[in-house]
């Protein structure tokens, strides 16, 4: 019985070296799902040649041959990166209710997130019943033309870099995943008193201003909360500020717990395109990475009552100075 005691520590340490040499193998060798996609292109580029005789001698081969414009240079620049994006949609029941956009590149160790309002104006041809002309209503979209893949094709458009992954979660989704971590603490920047039975699922927001741990419904509803009961409350893009900040203290609550037991359970409450490797692959890249650095930003743009209007070349700009592109 001693013998076999004293061999135990031994027995550990093998299968924990195992174990780290099979994921150094796993993280020299797996290649993420979407570096096996096609590269990015941009539809409305087009190489025009130069008018004229191009039956000249060799040395006018330069004029038969143009440089690339700035839109080519940057679709290069695109598909050269190590960025990789993925869209959040959070749902609540039919329609995308959050939208976030998040960027990750390993060898610059930075991270972005880019919240697109739900509201922003999107005109898709066929689609003219009322409310169709707001991005977040491409998510419910029938015969075929919505889901979250289409979710994510639409907030590319606008963005105009590609998205690999996309990552839904339901509001009940959410509330398991942040109850399966410990709660959230959270500074709940004012009282919230709202009460909607109607809504899907239905919305008893109850909360007091101060710094707190937000829990099940608590933080469910503190992300969905906009106004209170006497119409006092604040505007739809303070709300996704307030849905960034919370999204990001999830990310840093998880990555101080065990990032592999996390992935597992979330997988229970997301649906997405992202394959558990792909997660653990990214995942594990970022320990280490100071959460406090996360870059925020909104898509800039203008909002009147109903729509909120992207401004197409603020957006390239700041989707440029993200990537780098000078």
């Amino acid at each position: 019985m001693k013998k076999i005691l004293k061999k135990i520590p031994l027995v550990i340490g093998s299968l924990l070296l195992l174990l780290m040499v099979a994921f150094m193998v796993f993280k020299v060798f797996y290649k993420p799902s979407h570096l096996k996609q096609e590269a990015w292109t941009m539809d409305h580029i087009e190489v025009t040649l130069p008018e004229g005789d191009l039956k000249n001698e060799e040395s006018d081969l330069d004029v038969m041959i143009p440089e690339k414009s700035r839109d080519e240079l940057w679709v290069d620049h695109i598909n050269a990166s190590d960025r990789v994006n993925v869209l959040l949609i959070g749902t609540d029941g039919q329609r995308a209710d959050t939208l976030i956009f998040i960027s990750y590149s390993k060898k610059e160790k930075k991270l972005q997130m880019i919240s697109v309002p739900r509201d922003t104006y999107n005109q898709v041809p066929g689609m003219t019943a009322l409310g169709q002309d707001k991005i977040n209503a491409v998510y419910c979209f029938p015969n075929g033309n919505g889901g979250p893949d289409n979710q994510a094709r639409a907030v590319e458009k606008i963005l105009g870099v590609p998205i690999h992954y996309y990552v839904r979660v339901n509001y009940n989704g959410l509330q398991a995943i942040v109850d399966t971590i410990g709660g959230v603490e959270i500074d709940v920047h004012r009282d919230m008193d709202y009460d909607d039975p109607y809504a899907e699922p239905p919305l008893h927001i109850h909360l007091d201003a101060g710094r707190q741990v937000l829990k099940g419904q608590d933080a469910m509803g503190y992300v969905r909360w906009r106004k209170n009961n006497d119409g006092s409350g604040d505007s739809d893009l303070q709300r996704t500020q307030r849905q960034q900040e919370f999204i990001i203290e999830v990310i840093k609550k998880s990555f101080g717990l065990n990032i592999t037991k996390v992935i597992g359970i979330t997988f229970d409450y997301v649906r997405t395109d992202m394959t558990k490797e792909d997660v653990l692959y990214y995942g594990t890249d970022m320990l280490g990475f100071d959460l406090n650095k996360i870059e925020k930003y909104m898509v800039p743009g203008e909002a009147d009552y109903r729509f909120f209007y992207h401004d197409p070349e603020a957006t390239k700009a700041l989707l440029q100075e993200i990537y780098g592109f000078e």
